[in-house]
């Protein structure tokens, strides 16, 4: 019997996430108490749950925006945007490469390519699809584009749902629930930018669509640690 690409990125991503939690417990309880280990099964059944809520929404927001995007750059598209030729590997060098990159970064999100034609009415008329993918995108714009959305998007997303969720299963009202996103939010998306970034960029350049949301918790066990540390376990 074949079990679907979301049973496995489920099982997988819980086990993950009970993982990240137990370690969480057995760093908090090390720190604080001189007593034997106890674990907390309260904590971990409220973070298991969290991410099992969370993690049909990433699988599909995985898939939807490699539908609208798709395709991985290639080496060629890297180096032209680099231009980077391999005699030149000085620290000037390097920097202007890295400038040049961010600069076709940032001009992919706010240009049409050229090949694209506007559409008529008619035709904006019927297609309906917001996720539809645009013809004859570079494989270097779609990585950008999904880059800048994980980054955005996606993390001021489960930021918010993971302050709600948590908050919710521990027994909190929706008033306080509500100012705790204020409290939270800035802190958390801090410490996400700080390591965030690498994941999006191995999941956007190397990793399947349909494995993304495991490689994400197994890069992010240590930021599940974080998680369940900031929700006190």
């Amino acid at each position: 019997m074949l079990v679907s690409p979301l049973t496995v990125t489920f099982v997988q991503s819980t086990i993950l996430n009970a993982l990240s939690n137990i370690l969480a417990q057995l760093i908090d309880q090390h720190i604080n108490s001189p007593k034997p280990f106890s674990l907390n099964t309260l904590a971990l059944l409220q973070y298991v749950t969290y991410g099992i809520l969370i993690v049909p929404i990433n699988f599909y927001w995985q898939r939807a925006l490699e539908a609208r995007y798709p395709g991985f750059p290639t080496r060629a598209e890297i180096a032209n945007a680099f231009r980077f030729s391999g005699r030149s590997c000085s620290p000037a060098a390097l920097f202007r490469g890295i400038r040049s990159f961010f600069s076709f970064a940032v001009s992919s999100l706010f240009t049409r390519d050229p090949d694209d034609q506007l559409p008529s009415h008619k035709e904006r008329e019927k297609d309906k699809d917001l996720w539809a993918p645009r013809a004859r995108r570079s494989g270097l714009h779609c990585f950008v584009m999904k880059f800048f959305l994980d980054l955005t998007v996606a993390s001021g997303v489960n930021i918010v749902l993971f302050v709600v969720l948590i908050n919710l299963l521990k027994g909190e009202s929706l008033s306080r629930t509500w100012e705790l996103i204020f409290i939270d939010f800035r802190p958390i998306m801090s410490a996400r930018l700080k390591y965030r970034p690498l994941v999006s960029t191995l999941m956007y350049t190397v990793i399947p669509v349909d494995r993304r949301v495991v490689f994400g918790s197994a890069c992010g066990v240590i930021w599940g640690v974080y998680l369940s540390l900031y929700a006190v376990v």
